[in-house]
C-alpha cells in the first residue's frame, strides 16, 4: 500500500469533505420547523413551500455532470472552493430573501456545494484511501445527509425563534467551512506507472461507459426506494390511522440506522469475495422488509422491519459510487465526470420515481405504492448482478 493511502492526513480530508455535506443537509431541513413562519411571512402556498424544501436537491439534476467534469479539469479543491463560496452567498442571502422567487433562487444556490462534493467525492477519496477503505470513506460522506437531517430535527427552532436569524447562523457556518476547506484540504495527484503520461479527460469515454450508466440507473433506483421511506411512509401511515409520533419514530429509526449502515456496511461489502451477489441479496431484502413494514399493523414489528431495511439499504449507494474507480475506461482521472453523471441520474430518480412513477401508478400512498418501491429494490438487485465485482480481495 503506498504512503499517501496510509497517511493520517486522509482523515482530515475526510472530515473537511463530510462537514459541508452534513451542514448542507442541516440547512436544507432547517426550514421544516419554520414552515408555518415562512408560509405566513411570504404568503407561500403549500406547493411553493415544498419547492423551497427540495430546492437544494434540484440543482443536482442540472450541474452534477458539469461539476464532476470541472473537478477532473481544474482539480477538486479549486472546484469545491468556488462551489462553497456560491453556497455561502446563497445561505446568507436566504436570511434576507423578501419574496418567494428570491427565496427559491438563493436556496437553489445553497445546494451547489453539496452537488459538487457529491460528484467529486469518489475521485478525491480514491487518491487518499486504499481500496479496502474507499467504501468506508465514501460511505461516511454519504452518511452526512442522514446525519444532517437528524440534527436539524433535533435542533428544531433551537438556534432562534426567528427564522431569519436561524438562516443567517447557517450561512455564517458555511463561511467558516469555506475557509477551513481552503486552508486544510490537500489534493493528491493520480499516481501513474513510471514513464506513463497523464491521459486526457475525454467525456466521450464517460458517456460511452456502459457500466457507468448501469451504476447511474442503480443510484436512481436506490433513491426511489430510499425516498419511498423518508417521503412517503410517514404521511401514508398517518393516513392509515397511525399516530403522528409513531409514524415519525419509524422514519427516525430508518434515518439513524441507515446513517450507521452507510458508514459500516461498505467495508463489510468490500470484504466479500462476490459483492455482486451479496449486494443483490441486500437490495432484494430491503424491498421485502420495506413492504412488510408498511403492511404491519404492529408498531414494534413495523419498526424492527424498517430497521432491517435500513441496514440492508445503507451500504449500497457508497458501493455504487465507487464503481467508476474499477472501470478501465474511467479510472481515477475521469472519476469526477463519471461521478457527476451518476449523480445527475440519481437526483433525477429522486425527483421522478417517488412523485411521478410510484405515486401516480399506485393512485396515492397505499399498498401498491410500497409494492412498487419493493419492485424498485428488486430491479436494483438485478443492477448489482450486472455491475462488476467491487471486492477489495479481487483488486
Amino acid at each position: 500500500m503506498n504512503e499517501q493511502k496510509t497517511s493520517s492526513y486522509r482523515w482530515v480530508i475526510l472530515l473537511m469533505t463530510f462537514l459541508p455535506c452534513f451542514w448542507m443537509s442541516v440547512c436544507q431541513f432547517q426550514a421544516t420547523p419554520y414552515a408555518a413562519d415562512l408560509m405566513q411571512r411570504l404568503s407561500l402556498a403549500e406547493q411553493q413551500y415544498a419547492t423551497i424544501a427540495t430546492a437544494p436537491m434540484l440543482v443536482g439534476v442540472f450541474i452534477s455532470f458539469l461539476s464532476g467534469t470541472l473537478g477532473d479539469k481544474f482539480g477538486v479543491k479549486k472546484t469545491v472552493a468556488v462551489a462553497l463560496v456560491i453556497t455561502t452567498i446563497g445561505a446568507v442571502a436566504r436570511a434576507f430573501a423578501p419574496s418567494y422567487g428570491m427565496l427559491l433562487l438563493v436556496t437553489i444556490l445553497m445546494g451547489v456545494a453539496g452537488t459538487v462534493l457529491n460528484s467529486n467525492n469518489a475521485k478525491l477519496m480514491s487518491t487518499w484511501f486504499s481500496p479496502e477503505q474507499l467504501g468506508l470513506a465514501i460511505g461516511i460522506v454519504v452518511a452526512a445527509g442522514n446525519g444532517g437531517t437528524i440534527l436539524a430535527m433535533m435542533i428544531g427552532k433551537g438556534l432562534s425563534p426567528d427564522v431569519s436569524k436561524a438562516f443567517l447562523y447557517g450561512g455564517i457556518m458555511f463561511a467558516v467551512l469555506t475557509v477551513l476547506w481552503i486552508l486544510f484540504v490537500k489534493e493528491r495527484k493520480v499516481e501513474l506507472p513510471e514513464g506513463a503520461e497523464m491521459p486526457k479527460v475525454d467525456l466521450g469515454d464517460v458517456l460511452k461507459s456502459r457500466y457507468t450508466w448501469v451504476a447511474a440507473a442503480g443510484a436512481a433506483l436506490f433513491m426511489g426506494v430510499n425516498l419511498s421511506v423518508s417521503a412517503l411512509m410517514s404521511p401514508g401511515l398517518v393516513a392509515k390511522g397511525v399516530a403522528d409520533g409513531s409514524a415519525s419514530l419509524t422514519i427516525v429509526i430508518f434515518s439513524v440506522i441507515a446513517l450507521a449502515s452507510s458508514i459500516l456496511m461498505p467495508g463489510i461489502i468490500a470484504k466479500q469475495s462476490n459483492t455482486k451477489l451479496f449486494c443483490a441479496i441486500l437490495a432484494a431484502a430491503s424491498g421485502i422488509t420495506l413492504y412488510l413494514s408498511w403492511r404491519s399493523s404492529s408498531a414494534i414489528v413495523r419498526d424492527i422491519l424498517i430497521a432491517v431495511c435500513a441496514v440492508c439499504l445503507g451500504g449500497l449507494l457508497p458501493t455504487i459510487m465507487s464503481i467508476p474507480a474499477l472501470l478501465p475506461e474511467i479510472g481515477p482521472v475521469k472519476m469526477g465526470a463519471a461521478g457527476g453523471l451518476i449523480s445527475t441520474v440519481m437526483m433525477a430518480g429522486a425527483f421522478v420515481i417517488p412523485s411521478y412513477v410510484i405515486t401516480p401508478i399506485a393512485g396515492g400512498i397505499n399498498d401498491t405504492a410500497f409494492l412498487l418501491a419493493a419492485v424498485c429494490a428488486v430491479l436494483l438487485a438485478v443492477i448489482f448482478l450486472i455491475l462488476p465485482n467491487a471486492s477489495a480481495r479481487k483488486r
